[in-house]
């Protein structure tokens, strides 16, 4: 019998991580002592996370540290929660700038899937994810990957982030590299 796989799109942005149903700034910041609340806190490896708040400063690659890692695990466990799950495998289907993407995909693969099944708890809850496969898209497709069935055969994606404005033409799912723009 086959596993079930839990697809889980996700867009790193500089200013903002989002999911299908989920958006929230991207930020992280250790708390050094147990929190008094846990209000969008990552715990891992004993240590405590708060996300979201002020965002970060931009830097060359997202994954000089481990801020996109658990910027990942918070988003893991919002869409995990949303579909009443807590332990899963999953196949992240993220996102990475258009500009940077041939340059920084294999990086980014090898950065998000170091642990194959990783233990956390998010807002005290217990999570366990098992990372199947990490697939990498230009950042406006990983937005959408979830809802590719649900579109119509054509489709314009149009991400405007903080500040760029990328769209992209998809065509039976596919990105049509033709007629990308960048701004």
């Amino acid at each position: 019998m086959e596993k079930h796989i839990e697809v889980i799109g996700i867009d790193h942005g500089w200013s903002n991580m989002k999911t299908a149903t989920q958006i929230f700034t991207t930020g992280v910041k250790e708390i050094t002592t147990e929190p008094a609340f846990y209000d969008d806190v990552v715990e891992l490896d004993g240590k405590y996370y708060k996300v979201g708040g002020k965002r970060l400063e931009v830097r060359d690659t997202k994954v000089e540290n481990d801020n996109f890692y658990l910027l990942t695990l918070a988003a893991v466990a919002k869409e995990l929660n949303r579909r009443g799950m807590r332990n899963a495998d999953v196949l992240l289907s993220v996102g990475l700038p258009l500009t940077r993407f041939g340059a920084e995909k294999q990086d980014f693969i090898d950065y998000l899937s170091k642990k194959k099944e990783v233990a956390f708890r998010f807002e005290k809850e217990k999570y366990t994810a098992r990372i199947a496969r990490v697939s990498v898209f230009p950042q406006c497709y990983a937005a959408v990957a979830e809802q590719l069935r649900t579109l119509p055969e054509r489709v314009v994606v149009v991400d405007i982030g903080s500040w760029t404005i990328d769209i992209m033409p998809i065509e039976n799912g596919k990105p049509n590299d033709d007629f990308v723009k960048i701004s």
